[in-house]
């Protein structure tokens, strides 16, 4: 265990869920000095819980915003990523829902497939728009420090795979 020596400058990281601090521990101070520290409620080392509580109660001072550029770069990290989840989502329901298609349209498909098909397109259209409202983040009101993000769609039950013993 580490013993916070001095702690300063708190800022927030990007989801406003960890504290980054330059901070001095007892044990290193003549070797590395102030060092960056990031500080959580979940932390896994006590001193890293009590520092973040005492940066929350402003022990440290006020705790700074992250800087602009550094929230439109966290963004739209987070954006591709999830962009790249819709993607190939869409890439894995798309052959499925053309065979359906067809089998329907040639008059092959059976009455469950048949049933199936709205609900498959339906599938598909949702997360065609969750890739449309991703790419749209940067227009919204108070971007880059406020985004509303698009709620992903649930997978259907029936893909969920059952648990087994």
């Amino acid at each position: 265990m580490l013993t916070v020596e001095s702690a300063s400058e708190p800022s927030w990281n990007f989801e406003r869920t960890a504290i980054t601090l330059l901070v001095v521990f007892e044990e290193h101070a003549a070797t590395l000095g102030a060092i960056p520290f990031t500080a959580s409620p979940e932390d896994s080392e006590a001193y890293g819980r009590e520092l973040f509580a005492r940066a929350v109660a402003l022990e440290f001072g006020p705790i700074l915003e992250p800087e602009t550029p550094a929230l439109a770069q966290a963004a739209l990290l987070t954006r591709a990523r999830l962009s790249a989840l819709a993607t190939s989502t869409i890439s894995t329901l798309q052959p499925a829902l053309d065979t359906l298609q067809d089998a329907v349209r040639l008059g092959l498909a059976t009455d469950q497939e048949a049933a199936s098909l709205p609900l498959k397109q339906a599938e598909l259209d949702a997360w065609r728009s969750y890739r449309v409202y991703l790419s749209r983040i940067e227009t919204q009101p108070g971007y880059p420090g406020s985004i509303e993000w698009p709620v992903a769609p649930a997978v259907p039950f029936e893909e969920i795979a059952p648990v087994t013993d």
